[in-house]
């Protein structure tokens, strides 16, 4: 019954990420070349969008136990497509600020709706089908990304207005879409208490700030190496590419392949503890490039990428089975809104922290983050076991006299 839905998933997550792939490309460049903006300007608009869209996730998890995942999903993607259309409109720092809190709100919306929908529909095997449709995001994104780059080459007015609306109507057509999906009843009373319970499972909250920590790996590569290897290394500025392209590749083929063995919350944490140690080499092989020629310098970053895309892979195979496994069937949106709150953070703080951490402080800043990243996967496994322990004692009965009414 399972099989035309996840292959719905499939193609609205190409679909979706091949037209974010268009956007984070040649963006930037559409407001400062076309919309007039400086590039602080949208810098710290992104930034303070970012972080409005932090308060999206536990109302709008609420919201889906409550009214119904996949209803809540095509709104949000409604709002996605209207935000990205009025990014036209956009000729003053106050209005963009404004349609980009209400684009990134919306998205944040629709990440967190769309959790439930992936936990239902992928059932038993949930963690298998998110690590699919991974696989699928990179491949969208790399065709997005292409796809800006002929944009970027003509570099007129017309161009860049043609991609934003081409992203508007990626959103549009995930639209319709998400409404072929099953249509999935509320599991949770309307009439239930308005009280947050995952704010109040504490086992669950330090599982989701440890998975936070281990989560600011994400900017390393996209924010951190493209800046390292111009200010610290030898290594010729083309190779962001080639490592940007190894990462895309290795996770478009292994994600998959990383989740065997990951049966289970338990098995889940113990993955993530292997994978900060990964990390925390990968961070070593970077940190000792500077200095170094171009050829061993560009070896080393090499290396280092092959070995923390392999950690990364584990980890995110780890964190989808956390991020359903822990969570109460009845309340997967509410929960799946506050593990999103670290996720959400580290996206936010993670440039800051890498540009004071390791841009600033060189070798002994990657080694620290790396240490960072170990002490997180070292306490992550008991905070697993704790709150396995109290998702099947007192800790989830607030939970279970709430779903009663």
């Amino acid at each position: 019954m399972q099989t035309g839905p996840r292959r719905v998933l499939a193609v609205s997550t190409l679909v979706n990420t091949a037209g974010n792939g268009l956007f984070v490309t040649a963006g930037a460049l559409y407001f400062t070349r076309v919309a007039g903006l400086s590039a602080v300007e949208v810098g710290a608009g992104l930034t303070i969008a970012g972080f409005v869209a932090l308060t999206a996730g536990i109302p709008v998890g609420r919201m889906a136990d409550r009214w119904g995942p996949r209803r809540l999903w095509a709104w949000s993607l409604v709002v996605e497509a209207l935000a990205m259309a009025a990014f036209l409109l956009v000729d003053s720092l106050p209005l963009f600020v404004l349609v980009a809190c209400v684009s990134q709100f919306a998205a944040a919306a629709s990440q967190t709706a769309r959790m439930p929908v992936f936990r239902r529909i992928g059932g038993a095997g949930a963690t298998r089908l998110r690590a699919v449709l991974r696989s699928l995001v990179n491949i969208g994104s790399s065709a997005g990304a292409l796809a800006a780059g002929a944009v970027i080459t003509v570099d007129t007015r017309a161009a860049y207005t043609v991609l934003i609306l081409a992203n508007a109507a990626t959103f549009a057509v995930n639209v319709l879409l998400v409404m072929m999906l099953p249509k999935l009843e509320p599991l949770r009373a309307k009439s239930a208490a308005k009280s947050g319970v995952a704010l109040r499972d504490w086992p669950f909250l330090a599982v989701t700030v440890l998975c936070g920590v281990l989560s600011l790996q994400g900017p390393v590569l996209t924010f951190a190496i493209p800046l390292w290897i111009v200010q610290h290394t030898e290594a010729p500025r083309t190779l962001v590419a080639v490592l940007v392209t190894i990462n895309t590749v290795m996770v478009a083929l292994l994600q998959l392949p990383a989740t065997k063995g990951i049966d289970g919350v338990l098995l889940a944490g113990r993955a993530a503890r292997v994978a900060s140690f990964g990390l925390l080499a990968a961070f070593v092989l970077y940190g000792l490039t500077s200095g170094l020629g171009a050829v061993p310098a560009t070896a080393l970053l090499v290396a280092g990428t092959i070995v923390m895309t392999l950690a990364e892979l584990r980890y995110a195979a780890a964190e989808f089975e956390l991020s359903f496994g822990l969570a109460p069937e009845r309340l997967q949106g509410e929960y799946s809104g506050v593990f999103g709150l670290g996720q959400g953070l580290a996206a936010a703080a993670g440039p800051y922290l890498l540009a004071v951490l390791v841009l600033g402080a060189g070798i002994p800043g990657w080694i620290a983050l790396g240490a960072l990243m170990v002490a997180a996967g070292l306490l992550l496994p008991p905070a697993v076991a704790w709150a396995g322990r109290v998702s099947r004692t007192a800790g989830h009965e607030s939970a279970e006299q709430e779903l009663q009414g």
